[in-house]
């Protein structure tokens, strides 16, 4: 693919060359979100998107407990399947073992689809991205396409929004334009977009198929603990990206699970998905406009007040 010297594609290059051309300010708003970007000192410059297609996919190393350890596991144990209990293993643990490659491919494809986008930003001289989606689509067998889309938007009142610290830098957020608005007029500043995800496996062990055969009502504890694992630590995944930036306040503002199987010769594993999305904020006290807030009525009769003869 050829992309120009400030890292956009030709086709996203041209389609921002076409816009600024234009003089034409599009944007993702709403009336009342358009109003609610005004009040915050943000003009939309225009809409920005971002897109890149991964072969994305798992290629395993087997049935999950074969490479399982642990006091659990032994001579003993595994000749007494009914004894066993498969532990729970999540694509964090190692580089490569498990869903780990597909983990880290999942993380490159989702933030490279927003850092196209905020070249695009960048390129039509934004300050922000705000209202922020990313949604992954599914091609043809293991090509995936994964696009961000949103409303690139300046600052007119450097006393509202702190620029970028390097010149050149873009923020992002998923929060709404009325959220957005709401939080830099109490002083917090919107920081990145940032994900975080996990895949969590258990092999079907003796117990976990008969909680899930079962006839009477009750927990299924191995479904529980997989689930968990999952999200757990895409929720620490996503923490420990949001802690690099010092003092920064994170939304968390979606929380997706999917299930899924794998064979294991006659038998199955079980793993959950989990993924997390998030908007860090950056308090700026300072930028804070409640005093001039407070002067304003937000209160307007609708009806005349005045008294009837």
């Amino acid at each position: 693919m050829t992309h120009s010297p400030d890292g956009l594609p030709a086709a996203a290059r041209s389609r921002v060359e076409q816009q600024a051309a234009s003089g034409v300010r599009s944007s993702l708003f709403s009336a009342p979100a358009a109003a609610a970007a005004r009040s915050a000192g943000l003009l939309a410059v225009g809409e920005v998107f971002g897109g890149m297609v991964v072969n994305l996919g798992w290629t395993g190393t087997g049935c999950a407990w074969w490479s399982a350890t642990g006091p659990t596991i032994g001579p003993a144990t595994m000749l007494n399947r009914t004894a066993w209990r498969s532990p729970v293993t999540t694509s964090g643990g190692t580089t490569y073992a498990g869903f780990a490659p597909y983990v880290k491919a999942f993380e490159s494809a989702w933030y490279g689809a927003v850092r196209r986008m905020l070249a695009e930003a960048r390129a039509l001289g934004a300050h922000g991205v705000v209202g922020v989606t990313v949604r992954r689509s599914r091609l043809d067998g293991s090509a995936w396409e994964f696009t961000a889309l949103g409303t690139a938007v300046r600052s007119d009142d450097p006393l509202l929004v702190p620029y970028p610290k390097n010149r050149g830098d873009v923020w992002s957020t998923n929060l709404s334009v009325e959220d957005t608005a709401s939080g830099i007029l109490s002083g917090y500043a919107p920081g990145e977009l940032l994900l975080g995800i996990s895949v969590s496996t258990k092999h079907e062990d003796y117990e976990l198929r008969t909680q899930r055969t079962s006839w009477v009502n009750g927990e299924v504890t191995g479904m529980t603990e997989l689930i968990q694992a999952a999200r757990a630590e895409a929720l620490h995944r996503l923490e420990r990206r949001a802690s690099a930036a010092a003092g920064a306040q994170l939304v968390v503002t979606d929380l997706h699970l999917g299930e899924f199987e794998t064979p294991c010769g006659e038998e199955k594993d079980l793993h959950a998905e989990a993924t997390v999305i998030g908007s860090t904020l950056i308090p700026v006290p300072r930028y804070s406009r409640r005093a001039e807030l407070s002067a304003v009525s937000t209160v307007i009769p609708l009806s005349d007040l005045s008294p009837r003869v």
